[in-house]
């Protein structure tokens, strides 16, 4: 399967630009640019994996800060409490694929 880039759906959400690919009920994909602070929540539904492209920042994760930049992965467990921090280009799997309605926002 090759999803091009021109299927796939563009918008804007707060401090992120998001490039979202659909790939099946199983799996999704999104190219996303952020530049700010995404705000702490958690997911209730899905796993997810972050792969840092480009750019630098934080994950606070369950309270934890790291650090990040390009070519580091982060797993991020449902129900897990986290927030994004920084300037970065980062591609994120979720799985199952990423609902809005299992996003909690805890800020």
């Amino acid at each position: 399967m090759i999803i091009k880039a021109s299927e796939a759906n563009q918008k804007e959400v707060g401090p992120m630009k998001i490039n979202e690919y659909k790939i099946n009920p199983d799996f999704s994909g999104a190219l996303i640019e952020i530049n700010g602070d995404h705000g702490e929540l958690k997911c209730l539904n899905e796993n997810r994996i972050y792969f840092i492209v480009e750019g630098e920042g934080k994950f606070v994760i369950d309270g934890e800060e790291n650090a990040v930049s390009g070519n580091d992965l982060i797993f991020i467990p449902k129900n897990t409490p986290y927030n994004i921090i920084g300037k970065l280009k980062y591609f994120l799997i979720c799985s199952p694929a990423f609902d809005p309605k299992d996003d909690v926002f805890l800020d």
